[in-house]
C-alpha cells in the first residue's frame, strides 16, 4: 500500500508543479524567495519544511502554520511568500488533518 501513496505523491507533486508552471510562466517573477524573507519569516518556513519532511507529509494544517508564525502581526506579503515558497516545494496548507482524513 505504501508503494501506491508514494507512487500517488510522485504524480501529484508533476501535477502540481505543471499547474504552477502554467499560471506562473518562468519569466514571470513570484513573490520574494526564501532569501528575501526577514530572519524570523526564514525560520518559519524552514520549521514548516522540516515539518512536512519529517512527516512525510504534502499538506500541512493552518494550525501547523500558527505554531510556526514568530510573535509578531504578520504581513500579507509574508503569508502570501511563505505559501508561495511552500508550494515551490510541493507543500499546501490546508484545513482540517494533514492526512486527509
Amino acid at each position: 500500500m505504501e508503494r501506491f501513496d508514494d507512487a500517488h505523491d510522485r504524480r501529484q507533486a508533476i501535477i502540481d508543479r505543471m499547474l504552477a508552471e502554467a499560471l506562473h510562466p518562468a519569466g514571470e517573477e513570484g513573490p520574494r524567495g526564501h532569501g528575501g524573507l526577514s530572519e524570523d519569516m526564514r525560520r518559519t518556513v524552514d520549521l514548516l519544511l522540516a515539518k512536512a519532511e519529517a512527516q512525510r507529509q504534502r499538506r500541512l494544517t493552518y494550525e501547523d502554520l500558527e505554531e510556526a508564525l514568530p510573535p509578531r502581526d504578520v504581513t500579507a506579503e509574508d503569508l502570501e511568500a511563505i505559501f508561495w515558497i511552500l508550494s515551490e516545494h510541493g507543500i499546501a496548507i490546508e484545513d482540517g488533518d494533514p492526512a486527509g482524513e
